[in-house]
Order: C-alpha cells, then sequence, then structure tokens
C-alpha cells in the first residue's frame, strides 16, 4: 500500500478510536454536541459499528490485498460522500458550524481515497 493511503488510513484509525470512546462511555456528552439531540442508545449504536468499521480499516493495514483495498476504499468513498452529504443537509439547516466542518472533513476525505486509490492503481498495474 502506498504511503499516502498508509498515513490516510492512520488518520482515520485514530480519529475513529477517540470517536468509539466518546461514543460508548460518554454518549450523552456527543448527543449534547448534535442537533440530533441526545439518543444514548443511538451514540452507542454509532460507536459500535465504528469498532466493526476499525477493525476492517486495521485488517487492511496489516495484509495486503489489492481486490479488498479497493473494496474498502470504495466504501469509505460511498459512505464519506453520504455523511458528509448528511452533515451538509444539517448545516443548510441548521447552520451549525460542526456540520459544516463534518461536510469538509468527509468530503476531503473522499477525495484523499481517490487519490490513494490512483496512486495505488498506477503502482498494482506496474
Amino acid at each position: 500500500m502506498n504511503k499516502f493511503l498508509r498515513v490516510l488510513f492512520i488518520l482515520v484509525i485514530i480519529a475513529m478510536s477517540g470517536a468509539i470512546v466518546f461514543q460508548l462511555f460518554f454518549p450523552s456528552y456527543m448527543g449534547s454536541h448534535s442537533r440530533y439531540g441526545i439518543s444514548i442508545g443511538w451514540q452507542r449504536e454509532i460507536g459500535i459499528w465504528n469498532v466493526a468499521v476499525l477493525v476492517i480499516l486495521i485488517a487492511v493495514n496489516f495484509k495486503y490485498d489489492w481486490f479488498y483495498l479497493r473494496t474498502v476504499l470504495l466504501a469509505l468513498i460511498v459512505g464519506g460522500i453520504g455523511i458528509g452529504t448528511n452533515h451538509l443537509f444539517a448545516y443548510l439547516n441548521y447552520h451549525l458550524p460542526v456540520n459544516a466542518i463534518g461536510a469538509f472533513e468527509n468530503y476531503l476525505l473522499v477525495l484523499g481515497w481517490i487519490v490513494g486509490w490512483k496512486l495505488e492503481s498506477s503502482r498494482a498495474d506496474d
């Protein structure tokens, strides 16, 4: 895997790990900083889902396989577009800066995943 993708994966793993801690152990705090409101069960569910995704992200970093890396990248791109768009709509409706930041960071990650895919594709085809 190219260094650009490896750095992106590490950054996302670190960010997700922090979010998991807050969502599983401090769900009220997370909900109170969201326009969606406090829903402890929902915050914990997101945290549990993030643990499952984290397992996949860590695994793809330990064992290189171009087919599975493309599958993970496609899932991250689709998820990033969807989550980013959800944040964008929330920002347009409620004008909360946290949603603007969420949209920006998700779209930026999507761009990063695409660039990393292109770099890896040119390397894998050699």
